[in-house]
C-alpha cells in the first residue's frame, strides 16, 4: 500500500488476519459506513467516507486513487461519478478531493493509462465508456464518451453494457468487455493523445455469454474472460505475427452437477506466472481455481467456498501467496493461503467490511 497509511476514522469490525496484509477495500454502502477501508494485520480502518463506491484504481507513481460511484450524491438522473482520493496537506490525511461526472449511468469499472495521464470508466447502463484527461492528479475538462452499439440474445442484453476497461500488458491497446453485446472491443491508443476510434478489433463470444471481466497471461498473447450470464470462462489467443486474436476454449466456472441458475461469475485474477487464475462465483459463493496451459488451454481444478455471500472481487497479495475475497452481500473480506504446488486455497482470516464491492493493493 505504500504511502497511504494515514488513518483518521475509528477502526471497524473484527479483524482476524494473519501474515503480510496491507490493502484497500471499497464499501458500496449508501450509509456513513460506505467508502474506503485500509486493511492491515492489526486492524481495519475506514479512511474515506463516500457512498455508492464500486471500483477503485491506484496510480502507483503517486498513490493517488480514483474510484467510480454509482451516482453523484442524490442525483435523480442516476448519472455516475468519479471520485479522486488524495493526500491533503499539511497533515497528509487522505480525503476525497474531487468528484466529477463519469459521463454516463452506472459506472462500474475504472482503469488508468500506462502513463497515468488518462482515466477510463465503463458506464454500464449508458452503453458507453468515458476517457478523461488527468492533469496534476485531477481530472480536467469534460469526459470524451465512446458509445457501443449492438445487443445480445438474453433479456439483459437488449443494449450494450460495457463492464470492464483495461490495457494489455504492453499498454498498447484498451480492451472493453461488453456484457450486452457478447463482445470484447479492442482500441488502439496514441500515447499522450488517448485511444483511437472506432475499435481496431472485436472479439466475438458465443451468444448469451455476457463477458464481464478479463485478465491477460504475462506475455500478453492469451486472455481469459469471465462470462457472467452463462457461468463460463473463455480464452482468446493472439498470433504475434499477424497480431490477430482467435477463440480458444470455453470451460464452466462450476463443477459438474452444480446449478448455473442464479450464479454470476464476476472478478477474475491471474497469478504472476500465468499458471493459475481464479474466478469469483457470485451466487454459488465460491472461488473457482483454474490451471492454465499453452495455446489458450485451461481446466477447472476445483471450487472452494468463498467464506461469504456474493463474492464481488478478488485480490492476490503477499507475492501471490494470499488471495483476498470481498463479499458484496453481508459484507466481509476472507483471506486464503494459496499453495500453487498443491493448488489449494486454505482460509486464513476474515474481517468485516460492509458491502465490500472492490479490493485494491
Amino acid at each position: 500500500m505504500g504511502k497511504l497509511s494515514k488513518m483518521f476514522f475509528p477502526s471497524v469490525g473484527a479483524l482476524l488476519l494473519t501474515g503480510c496484509v496491507d490493502f484497500l477495500a471499497v464499501s458500496g454502502a449508501d450509509t456513513p459506513e460506505g467508502g474506503l477501508y485500509h486493511l492491515q494485520k492489526n486492524g481495519a480502518t475506514q479512511i474515506v467516507r463516500s457512498s455508492k463506491l464500486n471500483c477503485l484504481v491506484r496510480d502507483e507513481s503517486s498513490d493517488r486513487l480514483y474510484a467510480s460511484a454509482n451516482r453523484q450524491g442524490r442525483d435523480r438522473d442516476r448519472t455516475g461519478a468519479i471520485v479522486v482520493i488524495d493526500k491533503v496537506p499539511p497533515l497528509g490525511e487522505i480525503e476525497a478531493v474531487q468528484t466529477v461526472t463519469s459521463g454516463g449511468r452506472t459506472p462500474c469499472h475504472v482503469a488508468l493509462s500506462p502513463e497515468g495521464d488518462f482515466l477510463y470508466c465503463a458506464n454500464y447502463s449508458s452503453g458507453s465508456f468515458a476517457e478523461m484527461k488527468i492533469c496534476d492528479g485531477r481530472i480536467a475538462g469534460k469526459p470524451r464518451i465512446v458509445r457501443h452499439t449492438g445487443h445480445g440474445v438474453l433479456p439483459r442484453q437488449k443494449s450494450p453494457h460495457p463492464h470492464f476497461v483495461g490495457f494489455d500488458p504492453a499498454g498498447k491497446r484498451l480492451f472493453v468487455c461488453d456484457l450486452g453485446c457478447d463482445r470484447i472491443f479492442v482500441y488502439d491508443r496514441a500515447p499522450g493523445e488517448g485511444i483511437k476510434t472506432p475499435a481496431a478489433a472485436e472479439l466475438v463470444l458465443p451468444p448469451g455469454s455476457g463477458p464481464r471481466h478479463l485478465v491477460f497471461a504475462p506475455d500478453g498473447n492469451t486472455l481469459y474472460v469471465a462470462n457472467e450470464l452463462d457461468s463460463t470462462v473463455m480464452s482468446f489467443v493472439r498470433d504475434p505475427r499477424s497480431d490477430k486474436w482467435r477463440p480458444g476454449v470455453s470451460r464452466p466456472t462450476l463443477t459438474a452437477g452444480a446449478k448455473r441458475e442464479g450464479n454470476y461469475p464476476g472478478a477474475i485474477k491471474i497469478a504472476d506466472d500465468g499458471r493459475h487464475f481464479f474466478v469469483a462465483n457470485r451466487g454459488d459463493d465460491s472461488v473457482a481455481v483454474f490451471a492454465a496451459a499453452a495455446d489458450g488451454e485451461f481446466r477447472l481444478v476445483r471450487t472452494v467456498p468463498s467464506g461469504g455471500e456474493f463474492p464481488s472481487d478478488l485480490l492476490l497479495l503477499n507475492g501471490g501467496k494470499t488471495l483476498a475475497v470481498g463479499h458484496l452481500k453481508g459484507g466481509g473480506v476472507t483471506l486464503f493461503d494459496w499453495d500453487a504446488a498443491k493448488r489449494t486455497l486454505t482460509p486464513s482470516g476474515r474481517c468485516a467490511v460492509p458491502k465490500c464491492a472492490a479490493l485494491c493493493e
